[in-house]
């Protein structure tokens, strides 16, 4: 990986840290289940060690393949690429099947965000399974 690649990297997982640290203090002031998700996650991962293998790593791969390439890619031509990533981006919210959905709309433009500037989907998938790593050990440890 080269050196700016690395830096976009580096940058992009910040922003998500930050995006979604922010958008999880404002979500303890709404009246919703706090996260669900990562909560099914957590337990999963708890059970068996290697059921961490996949929210950790394999959902990220699958999930980056998909939402950040294979649809906005497939779409494009159709809607345009604005509108296929941010569709793309929805659907990605929707698919992780929790009612406060904004953190992963975020978090999948910036993911989007990155890969378009970078032109490598192995930027947003180590974005990805990076901070997955990071909810699940700030999750889990306290």
């Amino acid at each position: 990986m080269n050196k700016d690649k690395l830096i976009n990297l580096i940058k992009g997982i910040f922003l998500v840290i930050i995006f979604s640290s922010i958008l999880s203090y404002i979500r303890n002031f709404l009246p919703f289940e706090a996260h669900v998700n990562t909560q099914n996650i957590n337990a999963k991962i708890h059970l068996s060690f290697f059921t961490a293998i996949v929210p950790l790593l394999l959902s990220p791969i699958v999930e980056e393949w998909i939402f950040r390439k294979w649809f906005p890619n497939t779409f494009q031509d159709t809607i345009g690429k604005r509108k296929a990533i941010v569709l793309s981006n929805i659907l990605f919210s929707l698919f992780h099947l929790d009612i406060y959905f904004i953190p992963y709309l975020v978090n999948g433009l910036i993911y989007s965000w990155y890969f378009e500037k970078t032109k490598d989907i192995k930027i947003p998938i180590l974005m990805h399974v990076i901070y997955n790593i990071f909810v699940f050990l700030t999750t889990y440890l306290t």
